[in-house]
């Protein structure tokens, strides 16, 4: 333990650290910018009355009214704040607090962006980003650094760290290796770009997959040697540029562009400030030695140390629990939110949901449009959790204006990765007769009957 914590107390340049809160706190006011640009906040949580739930935040809710844009806009100035370094432990705590809220509203709307922004923002509550480059150093709220211990600079980069190797285990899987998950997913997202002529080759799904996978694997490790650095780095940029282009994942491949860049070593960014503003700060920290022998305080209270660390192994472990569970993963999907399984399964679903009288037997047809988004019913359709939260609020809806019990049936059919289409669904299956939170596995139908 104490080779450890003198690793870990290492004087490590802060200039990484404030890179990372700079482009941080920029990326999520451009992330944040898009939700009024598109309107997305009055399309996803004013007004849509029913959101699927967590089933441990089942209680989360959005705000009524107009409240959700003044979280957004509370959001909009903290990230802001955050990249000036202004107020800095007030603005990531509300920050992480507010973002966190608005992720759990609704499980359709996950992606594992979202997922990785509220780890990070957690562990930025802990982290003093705000010592150097900052308004509150510029004030004099707070003492300006010049070294951090180098506890701070690995902190940083687990969370990046574990999407990489998480990923990559994730896809150590047959559907993956074999070209199945990519094949479908290649053919969907090239079409009418310049690469679709390449999904004509039928090595090209196979080549796509491993080397999704070896590069999830190898690149934070290759970027943190200096030999490998430069040509692991391009290879990032490319990858993450590709996806970016291809694929609707917001601003994903940007943070995890940004979040690579700090297996660089620390000091990198203050070789790249301009001369003029180099002069500038050193006459404005010039009590401030700048040697090898620098003290570094700012080392974590005993108590963040406790929380960080079982923090830290619970994301260790959480990925892993889809293994406790029986049957598929990609069929059932128990198990499968976060744990960074990224793209590993591509559905094609047939679906319909019924509401039928227990006396009379009469059978109507419950039109999805009716009760949910576009976004939601891309996600809900082949999740057969959000199937079953689904049919009970149609229950709910139903005994609210109609005054009985209905039957709930539905009938929906999947393709998991190119197969032919299996049931997912009993058709005779009352799903408002489910507790609404029963774990799928125990449910729906075995996939590859």
């Amino acid at each position: 333990m104490k080779k450890i914590k003198k690793f870990l107390s290492i004087p490590s340049d802060t200039s990484s650290l404030v890179f990372l809160r700079i482009c941080f706190g920029s990326l999520m006011l451009w992330e944040l910018s898009r939700y009024y640009l598109y309107n997305w906040i009055d399309d996803l949580y004013i007004k849509q009355n029913f959101h699927f739930k967590y089933e441990w935040f089942s209680w989360v809710d959005s705000i009524p009214g107009n409240g959700m844009y003044v979280v957004f806009i509370v959001m909009f100035f903290c990230a802001l704040f955050i990249a000036l370094g202004l107020f800095y432990k007030l603005s990531i705590t509300l920050f992480f607090l507010l973002y966190t809220y608005v992720f759990l509203i609704d499980q359709a709307y996950y992606n594992n962006h979202f997922y990785l922004i509220a780890i990070f923002s957690f562990l930025m509550i802990f982290t003093p980003l705000n010592h150097s480059w900052s308004l509150d150093c510029f004030r004099g709220a707070i003492e300006h650094k010049n070294k951090f211990p180098a506890i701070w600079l690995w902190l940083m980069r687990f969370p990046m760290t574990m999407v990489y190797v998480y990923g990559a285990i994730a896809k150590m899987e047959s559907d993956w290796l074999s070209g199945k998950s990519t094949r479908e997913l290649l053919g969907k997202a090239n079409e009418g770009t310049i690469l679709e002529p390449l999904m004509n080759f039928q090595w090209m799904p196979v080549f796509y997959a491993w080397s999704g996978m070896f590069f999830d694997l190898l690149v934070p490790f290759a970027v943190l040697w200096k030999r490998t650095r430069v040509p692991a780095f391009i290879t990032a940029i490319l990858f993450h540029s590709h996806n970016y282009f291809v694929f609707p994942i917001g601003v994903f491949p940007l943070l995890s562009l940004a979040l690579t860049v700090m297996y660089f070593e620390p000091e990198f960014p203050r070789k790249m400030i301009p001369l003029v503003l180099k002069e500038y700060f050193k006459k404005k920290y010039s009590k401030v030695t700048t040697g090898k022998n620098e003290k570094t305080t700012l080392w974590p209270h005993q108590w963040s140390i406790a929380l960080l660390t079982g923090f830290i192994i619970c994301q260790l472990l959480i990925p892993f629990r889809h293994h406790l569970y029986p049957g598929e993963t990609n069929w059932h999907e128990v198990g499968h939110y976060f744990s960074w399984r990224m793209m590993l399964r591509q559905k094609n679903i047939k679906i319909k949901f019924d509401i039928t009288h227990p006396d009379t037997g009469e059978k109507r047809f419950a039109p999805l449009d009716d009760y949910l988004n576009s976004s939601q019913i891309r996600s809900f359709a082949g999740n057969p959790g959000m199937n079953l939260q689904f049919a009970h609020h149609l229950k709910e809806l139903v005994e609210m204006n109609g005054g009985f019990t209905p039957i709930i049936t539905a009938r929906i059919y999947v393709s998991l990765n190119g197969r032919r289409m299996e049931k997912l669904i009993s058709e005779s299956l009352n799903l408002a007769t489910i507790p609404k939170f029963e774990s799928a596995y125990v449910w729906v139908e075995p996939f590859g009957r």
